[in-house]
């Protein structure tokens, strides 16, 4: 990897790739986990997010090799989202954004072969999802709204492997 941080790298792919409401939101997500310690890896478009060493998030920005992949920038949580963390407000409103962002195990996912656990069942905040991939919530192209949700639950898994996870 170059000298420039990937974050970096990120920033300016955003800038320059992405425009309006998409690019400020992209923005504004990838500032925030920057600004609260979590660092990114991978190329410029293509990467994951970690803290303490651990994966809090992947993230994809632009057009994909891959027929069918959502673009034009989607985030992809890990972690266990099964209950609330009481140093994090989630509201109501926060819940039903992340309910209505779960990522369905898909047959077409490119990583089905090498990593992917296919469909799990999983408890996000007190209700069951079956067919659950392992990238349990995924924003693509989040309003802003399903950025704050995003940002919260980074911060979820941030608290966890803070706890000793």
């Amino acid at each position: 990897m170059s000298e420039q941080s990937t974050s970096t790298q990120f920033l300016n792919y955003i800038k320059e790739n992405l425009t309006g409401d998409t690019q400020k939101n992209a923005l504004n997500f990838v500032q925030h986990l920057d600004s609260i310690g979590i660092t990114s890896g991978g190329s410029a478009n293509d990467g994951e997010f970690i803290y303490k060493g651990k994966k809090v998030c992947n993230t994809y920005f632009g057009s994909s090799k891959y027929a069918g992949y959502p673009e034009p920038w989607t985030i992809w949580t890990t972690g266990d989202y099964s209950e609330e963390i009481e140093s994090v407000p989630f509201n109501a409103c926060m819940k039903a954004i992340a309910w209505a962002n779960v990522h369905n195990c898909d047959d077409n996912c490119p990583n089905r072969e090498t990593w992917c656990s296919s469909g799990q069942r999983k408890v996000l905040f007190g209700r069951a999802f079956d067919n659950v991939c392992v990238s349990t919530i995924g924003f693509t192209d989040p309003d802003a709204a399903a950025v704050e949700c995003a940002k919260l639950l980074m911060e979820m898994r941030k608290h966890v492997i803070d706890a000793g996870e």
